[in-house]
């Protein structure tokens, strides 16, 4: 069988992008920042977009592996000795997001053994690669100097900061995924992940206080047995209609580069210039994101019978 896999931009609504000041940060809270072609842009990493996925099971009450409880990490079995037996029952944390559990020798006997016969002691490592590849979400919109200016409430100390400020960004953000079908163990998992995106729970950020809705206003998914997406940052900022433009996809899908036969369009974008051009060519144009997702579903469960339990239907 064919290689497959699940390729999306996401692209979020408009909102404005800050974080909460923490007790350790001193008096200035900033927003993590990239260079994208000649301007600077907010950023937020690809590892707060993953932990908001992986949470999202748990908040789903799907069984998960690592639970995240009160601010600590809890591992139904951190060893992963459950999967000894067979991957058939692995967690979907466990499946979709990979692990690594390093061990060193366990005793430092091991080691001078080992340099008395001329070898170096070796450690055990316990892994699985991730199926699931993320993006950082870059903004939009180049990043403009935006700031404000606070004081804490109540009594002021001695010694202690009272004045501090923020830096704020008010844009859109988007990020890419990659989903290798063929190497998730348990395929339901799949229909999990693409809920998840279509459902994100809030993205932390630094501090945990990066209150933005990550869910999706445009998304475009491509479903391939291509090895590379071609629909990465397919989004560009546009100063003369206050609004975005897909026209590199568009070239693409125009040039044969693409074949609009694998690409679904949902959200606001389906309404764009280039979404309506797009939908001339034949790409699957649908105004709701939860429908465009739906028919990813429905085009991978009929990619091969070990999928057909993603079919919506």
């Amino acid at each position: 069988m064919a290689t497959y896999y699940l390729y999306g931009t996401v692209l979020t609504g408009e909102a404005v992008a800050a974080n909460n000041r923490g007790d350790n940060m001193g008096n200035i809270t900033t927003l993590q920042k990239v260079f994208l072609g000649d301007d600077v842009h907010t950023s937020v990493s690809a590892e707060a977009i993953r932990f908001a996925i992986r949470y999202r099971f748990q908040l789903e009450q799907l069984p998960v592996n690592r639970q995240f409880v009160d601010g600590k990490l809890i591992y139904e079995d951190e060893k992963r000795a459950y999967l000894e037996a067979s991957l058939k029952n692995i967690l979907i944390d466990d499946d979709l997001m990979g692990y690594m559990d390093a061990a060193a020798a366990k005793v430092e006997q091991e080691d001078e053994a080992a340099e008395s016969n001329g070898k170096k002691a070796k450690g055990k490592a316990i892994k699985r690669q991730s199926p699931l590849a993320v993006s950082r979400a870059v903004s939009l919109r180049p990043y403009r100097g935006e700031l404000s200016f606070n004081a804490v409430s109540g009594e002021k100390e001695k010694g202690k900061l009272s004045l501090y400020g923020a830096e704020m960004h008010t844009t859109e953000y988007q990020y890419s995924f990659g989903l290798n079908l063929n190497d998730v163990a348990v395929k339901e998992h799949i229909g999990h992940f693409i809920d998840a995106i279509a459902d994100m729970p809030p993205v932390a950020g630094n501090h945990s206080r990066f209150a933005y809705d990550f869910s999706p206003a445009s998304i475009v998914l491509r479903v391939t047995s291509a090895h590379s997406p071609k629909i990465q940052q397919c989004f560009v900022h546009d100063d003369e209609i206050r609004g975005y433009r897909i026209d590199r996809l568009v070239r693409r899908v125009e040039s044969g580069d693409i074949p609009a036969s694998e690409l679904i369009l949902g959200g606001e974008v389906s309404d764009t210039p280039g979404g309506l051009k797009l939908k001339e060519f034949g790409v699957y144009c649908s105004k709701g994101v939860v429908e465009a997702l739906n028919e990813a579903k429905r085009r991978i469960a009929a990619l091969d019978e070990e999928f057909a339990v993603l079919n919506p239907s």
